[in-house]
């Protein structure tokens, strides 16, 4: 299995990346392992170093900065991982990649909202799947770590708004591999 923290310590370094974001620190370990020039965390609920302790709405609006990297893996909730996704596509570098955490459930279980269990993924297959249907010119991968890493490329592409998928549900996702790219 994939070790998240390494892949992406793998994509800044393959792609001589100098600046990182991360949205939803949680335990901080991914953070703290990660090497970079430049590197930031959002989280309302974690203080420290390089870290902004606010919402990442709240974080967007008043950004100024741009970045090379951003991973995702703040509230897991599709609409909030959907203005994660335009946010972070507004203020990334041209030929970032933004990274996107948990876009494959372990169960049904683990995907509901609000969160019944310690080991949660949300809804955020939802906005993974509306972003990847709606934009399908925009390059994307896959790649199966435990919970699912989804990235996003940057392309010359606006991304608006208004892409969660609530028509597909988990049993349709699940039953279709829905997390894979076509």
């Amino acid at each position: 299995m994939i070790d998240r923290t390494k892949e992406i310590q793998r994509i800044i370094k393959e792609n001589g990346y100098t600046s990182y974001l991360e949205i939803g620190l949680g335990n901080g370990l991914n953070f703290k392992s990660i090497e970079c020039e430049t590197k930031i965390g959002v989280d309302p609920a974690v203080t420290g170093k390089d870290i902004g302790t606010l919402d990442s709405d709240t974080f967007f609006e008043h950004c100024q900065d741009t970045f090379d990297c951003i991973f995702i893996d703040g509230l897991h909730h599709a609409d909030q991982v959907e203005r994660d996704i335009v946010n972070s596509w507004n203020c990334l570098n041209k030929g970032g990649q933004i990274i996107i955490h948990d876009v494959k459930p372990l169960d049904d279980k683990c995907q509901r909202v609000p969160r019944e269990q310690n080991t949660w993924t949300g809804d955020v297959w939802r906005a993974w799947l509306g972003f990847r249907d709606a934009y399908p010119k925009v390059k994307v991968d896959y790649i199966d770590e435990r919970t699912g890493l989804a990235i996003i490329h940057k392309s010359r592409h606006k991304i608006e708004l208004g892409f969660v998928d609530y028509e597909t549900t988990y049993e349709e996702y699940n039953r279709d591999k829905g997390w894979e790219v076509r």
